[in-house]
């Protein structure tokens, strides 16, 4: 059973246009396979573990004319050359870490996989090499006529899929955004529990570095906003929103950039200047002009605070909303390496309830960094297309949830 939507949203407002509203177009699939999971019969677990990682430009053997020049027939990249690559990754693997609940399948119960070329490559991924983590439900997004895009793994139900797509006048983001919304196992006589998965390829910092970072604060605008309409549909209770995948953000973006301007990821312990939210007209200062303003009814920030601290993730009405970072709190040094220095930018990002202290709560965060995710120097086992050898630029990282059972009265 395959599924394919496009949502859009259209909003413009000067320069900057936002796409999100319903088509149908084979840009958004949705699929289960099987749809009788074994791995999830028992509706009564009490843990889960998602997992988000950049493959790093994971092309099929065919040429369609938007392909990166390494993985084209002219660089002598073919059809086996992708047999070797999903051979390869499939003993990478049969390395991941055994799970630490006892009975629970080996590997995450969510996979959100970026830079994966297509919805094909996708089915071949999860019956190939993820085939031993047994999912039988899959997602996918990408903008039309671009190279890569965002795929999504699961063995829980993938209830629905929306992509949304960002764009200005002068550039469109060559990946869109994919909301997802999974059903969680369910305790008995407890309410069914649903999360709300944003999976995430934000624009890298090559080119000017101040004008991409408009894009990144652009998507981080998105994502405002539609974690304060969630909250906003849901009231009287907190929805389990993730936001994952390579941001092209480090944690402590704003502090790498020397605190010279407002980056789409922002320490909530900084005080910004209101301005610097929409909330009061503000228009960005940029080369490109870009200006901020109300889509409807309120207007969404253009940056995310982040925290190390549960009692400080937040979902306001107004202003940014404090999501909590991993980063903050963890002993890895990064998932990315750009000239030997380690970098924090891919994310797994929770909101408020996951630190509620009833049902699913946050347990801990882990980066998959040995062998053969990592080279002998420690870091990411880049992969090579000219050779065949190595997994990937990215390391893995992953982040595991408990649920704590209501007290009988």
């Amino acid at each position: 059973m395959v599924r394919s939507f496009l949502f859009r949203l259209m909003h413009i407002q000067g320069r900057f246009q936002v796409f999100l509203g319903i088509l149908l177009l084979p840009l958004c699939f949705l699929s289960c396979t099987g749809c009788e999971n074994p791995v999830t019969g028992n509706k009564n677990e009490t843990h889960f573990s998602l997992a988000t990682w950049n493959l790093q430009a994971f092309f099929d053997g065919q040429e369609t004319g938007t392909e990166y020049t390494d993985y084209t027939v002219k660089a002598s990249w073919n059809e086996v050359s992708y047999k070797n690559r999903l051979k390869s990754l499939d003993t990478a693997l049969t390395q991941w870490p055994e799970p630490q609940t006892r009975g629970a399948a080996k590997g995450p119960d969510i996979f959100a996989l970026l830079e994966v070329e297509n919805a094909a490559v996708l089915e071949s991924l999860r019956s190939g090499p993820f085939a031993q983590f047994m999912y039988h439900y899959s997602a996918f997004a990408a903008n039309p006529g671009a190279p890569l895009g965002l795929g999504l793994l699961s063995r829980f139900p993938i209830l629905a899929v929306k992509s949304h797509s960002l764009q200005t006048a002068d550039y469109s983001t060559p990946r869109p955004m994919l909301e997802a919304e999974i059903e969680l196992p369910q305790a008995p006589g407890a309410p069914q529990e649903r999360l709300h998965l944003f999976v995430c390829h934000w624009k890298s910092k090559l080119g000017d570095l101040e004008e991409t970072e408009l894009v990144r604060r652009a998507s981080a605008q998105l994502v405002n906003r539609r974690i304060v309409e969630l909250s906003r549909q849901q009231a009287g209770t907190e929805p389990l929103v993730l936001v994952v995948g390579d941001l092209n953000e480090n944690a402590d973006e704003y502090t790498r950039q020397g605190t010279r301007f407002v980056t789409a990821l922002m320490p909530a312990d900084t005080s910004v200047v209101m301005r610097d939210c929409p909330d009061t007209n503000h228009e960005i200062n940029s080369k490109a002009s870009i200006n901020f303003f109300s889509y409807d009814a309120f207007r969404a920030c253009s940056f995310i605070n982040l925290t190390g601290s549960s009692s400080d993730v937040s979902i306001p009405d107004t202003g940014p909303i404090t999501l909590y970072c991993p980063w903050y709190t963890s002993v890895w040094n990064g998932s990315y390496a750009y000239r030997g220095n380690w970098e924090t930018i891919d994310h797994i990002l929770l909101s408020p309830g996951f630190f509620n202290g009833s049902g699913w709560e946050y347990t801990a965060f882990s980066v998959i960094d040995h062998t053969p995710f990592s080279n002998e120097a420690g870091f990411p086992n880049s992969f090579n297309p000219r050779t065949g050898s190595g997994v990937s630029d990215h390391l893995p990282i992953m982040a595991e949830f408990h649920r704590i059972e209501a007290q009988k009265e």
